[in-house]
């Protein structure tokens, strides 16, 4: 049942991206704009989400007679995508908070704390997330401040 609310979140998800595809500025109308490849990639994402969702509806009619109650179905869901729903909430907050407290800091406690958890957790391999993660966040920013002149969230702390 969790796969099925997944699967139509993100049909729901590609359709918000398609819709924002149209959003940006388009130089001529000749020429293919900035939104087509969102786009393009939001229509793959929904046309396989579909397929997926078509082939777990057929699994759970062909499966409906093991008789599992909802509520063990649904612990069982929780426990195998206990990692998936803790990084998908840790991306909301990243999300709500890059405004406010902006990208620099906000990234690298999010790439901190994503390689916490699903990473190992010795002493060794934290010194080089902690290095990795400041490595990629500082080298993601001067790209795109100084080459591609995109600005990012600067929030309250920078």
């Amino acid at each position: 049942m969790g796969e099925i609310i997944v699967l139509l979140l993100l049909i729901i998800f590609s359709g918000l991206i398609f819709m924002q595809g149209d959003e940006f500025a388009h130089l001529n109308e000749s020429q293919l704009g900035p939104g087509t490849f969102p786009q393009l990639i939001a229509v793959l994402l929904a046309v396989l989400s579909l397929v997926l969702l078509i082939r777990k509806i057929i699994d759970m009619k062909r499966a409906a007679g093991t008789g599992a109650s909802a509520g063990e179905q649904f612990r069982a869901f929780i426990h195998e995508y206990k990692l998936v729903i803790i990084m998908f909430a840790m991306l909301t907050v990243y999300i709500v908070l890059i405004d406010v407290i902006g990208f620099v800091v906000m990234t690298l406690l999010f790439v901190i704390a994503a390689g916490l958890l699903i990473g190992p957790k010795k002493r060794k391999n934290i010194v080089i997330l902690v290095c990795v993660s400041v490595v990629l966040t500082f080298s993601t920013y001067l790209f795109f401040q100084n080459v591609l002149y995109v600005r990012f969230p600067s929030g309250i702390l920078l």
